[in-house]
């Protein structure tokens, strides 16, 4: 009877939904499936918006994760696109790896000895030249991507050699990453490029006291072996770079160079991990190969959007639309309306007032004309981009 009694006062009152099913139960707290930050970006010219990194590391260089959580932290962190570019000189993870395995080694005792793995700040390999798989990670990260759909992987590595006079480059779309190394600076990057690899300058400024041209960087430049260069690196922004990839007609970037976790390093900001946004067709090799080549792209870094004067225009004025609200005793009143997922800060005549994403402003003209100053879209020279509406009647 009580058994009975207990039963019909749980059904009443809901219980009746939990289930006991002996010691052993657990009860789900909450649910750690990863959610994909969502962005929504306007098509420019008819091609699609695509965001990007195209410089990152993962533990089989010197980064701190796997291949596999690389794609899943690019995943989640709305990514269209990543390339996953490990060095092929510098490989500090490899000496760790080396005495986990040093029981499987035919001398016990001595283990296996790490060979060539730094061989990037002017130190060449020696006569053994490198002896890892370079395109494992790469295996790796492909075959973690087939549980993304959504996100596509572009081959790479990373030509890291003495950084102030010679520099680092990355060479996107490779094919084999285990022929590219030379002892002669140059020549490891043709190899890159007989493969059919575009070349990315990296980080232009990173431990220099200038972004001048050095003598080597003249003439790989002349040898037409440069396709596209960082704008930015991390929280490193490089203005005159800006004026040089226009000068040189090449693709600009803006990359994370993650090593770390991305969570680690933009979790609590109030902005996105750095990106590139490429402008293409679709996500073929064929279609991004010709947006960088057309240099289709704009870089995304700390909030800020910066790229070709004429691009980033289309690009705002796809993002943005202004229409007239009425008029008050102050003057024409508007209304701003952002359609996508990044803020855009205004600047009226010295009023400077923020535009979130997916919302709509209301503001009265200084002037006439509604002709705003965009504080956080940068073109050449450092100079922020000036857009001016047509408002219609």
């Amino acid at each position: 009877m009580k058994k009975t009694l207990i039963l019909a006062i749980g059904l009443i009152f809901g219980l009746g939904t939990c289930v006991y099913a002996g010691p052993h139960a657990s009860t789900k707290m909450y649910n750690n499936a990863p959610i994909r930050t969502s962005f929504v970006l306007p098509a420019v010219d008819g091609l699609n918006c695509y965001t990007a990194d195209l410089h990152v590391h993962s533990f089989y260089s010197d980064g701190e994760v796997s291949p596999a959580e690389r794609v899943k932290e690019a995943w989640t962190d709305g990514l269209d696109i990543m390339a996953l570019t490990d060095h092929i000189e510098t490989r500090r993870q490899e000496r760790d790896m080396l005495k986990f395995l040093k029981a499987y080694a035919p001398d016990k005792e001595k283990g296996f000895d790490p060979i060539n793995t730094r061989c990037s700040r002017g130190v060449h390999a020696d006569e053994r030249g490198i002896v890892s798989d370079l395109n494992f990670s790469f295996e790796l990260a492909k075959k973690a991507a087939k549980n993304y759909p959504e996100l596509t992987l572009i081959k790479g590595t990373e030509i890291s050699r003495e950084p102030v006079h010679i520099g680092h480059y990355c060479a996107l779309f490779t094919k084999d990453n285990n022929i590219i190394y030379s002892r002669d600076d140059a020549q490891a990057i043709r190899n890159a490029k007989k493969q059919g690899a575009l070349i990315t300058h990296n980080h232009p400024g990173w431990e220099r006291t200038s972004t001048d041209y050095t003598e080597f960087e003249k003439k790989i430049y002349a040898e037409g072996l440069i396709d596209g260069i960082e704008i930015t690196n991390g929280k490193d922004f490089y203005p005159e770079i800006v004026n040089r990839a226009v000068e040189k007609k090449l693709y600009m970037v803006s990359a994370t160079d993650i090593h770390a976790t991305t969570a680690s390093i933009y979790g609590k900001q109030k902005f996105y991990r750095d990106m590139t946004l490429i402008f293409a067709k679709d996500k073929s090799e064929a279609s991004l190969r010709k947006a960088f080549l057309s240099q289709k792209t704009l870089g995304y870094c700390g909030g800020y959007i910066i790229g070709e004067k004429s691009l980033l225009e289309k690009f705002f004025r796809a993002s943005v639309t202004v229409t007239p609200a009425g008029t008050t005793k102050k003057g024409l009143r508007v209304s701003i309306t952002n359609n996508t997922s990044f803020d855009y800060t205004l600047n009226d005549n010295g009023r400077v007032f923020v535009v979130p994403a997916f919302s709509t402003v209301s503001a009265t003209l200084t002037g006439d004309k509604a002709v705003y100053t965009v504080e956080n879209m940068i073109h050449t020279s450092n100079q922020r981009l000036v857009v001016e509406f047509k408002l219609g009647k």
